[in-house]
């Protein structure tokens, strides 16, 4: 099955504007248009209003691979109903704390889904689509597994 290259209008510059709180927080403003807050634990001077960067991390990681995974099993035509990433990070013990190695546990409900489109399409994803999986791939292991949820043949998302 030929897949269509997905992200030929995606523009080559990606911006993104912080704004301090004064404490240990930013409210992050992307090119694209959208907010979010950022900020540390209360333990760390912050007022634990916001994720933390390294969970954007995390975050930046299983929405681009599950953004692939789902549109290539459209392509495929399968019927996937829910998907859902939970992502585990192992950092590093001394600074900079960076993550050693990342796992992704992919849960997949549909009635038609293979272990072997499961495979393939998350192979897919993190070795040739995912930018983020691109950039961590060099310096962390990045590891995954699934599960697949079987749901009733017709049934829809």
């Amino acid at each position: 099955m030929k897949i269509k290259e997905p992200y030929k209008k995606i523009p080559k510059v990606v911006e993104a504007t912080l704004d301090w709180n004064g404490r240990m927080g930013f409210v992050c403003k992307s090119g694209s248009g959208h907010e979010t807050l950022s900020d540390a634990s209360p333990t760390h001077g912050g007022d634990n209003s916001g994720p933390r960067p390294m969970e954007f991390l995390l975050f930046a990681l299983s929405s681009c691979t599950g953004m692939d995974i789902a549109m290539i099993l459209k392509k495929k035509k399968r019927n996937l109903q829910a998907l859902q990433i939970k992502t585990h990070g192992q950092r590093a013990a001394s600074h900079p704390h960076v993550y050693e190695s990342i796992t992704l546990e992919y849960v997949l409900t549909g009635s038609d889904l293979t272990d072997d489109d499961i495979r393939w399409a998350i192979d897919l994803s993190l070795n040739k689509y995912c930018s983020v999986a691109g950039m961590l791939r060099a310096i962390c292991k990045i590891n995954y597994r699934w599960k697949i949820i079987r749901s009733a043949p017709g049934a829809t998302s």
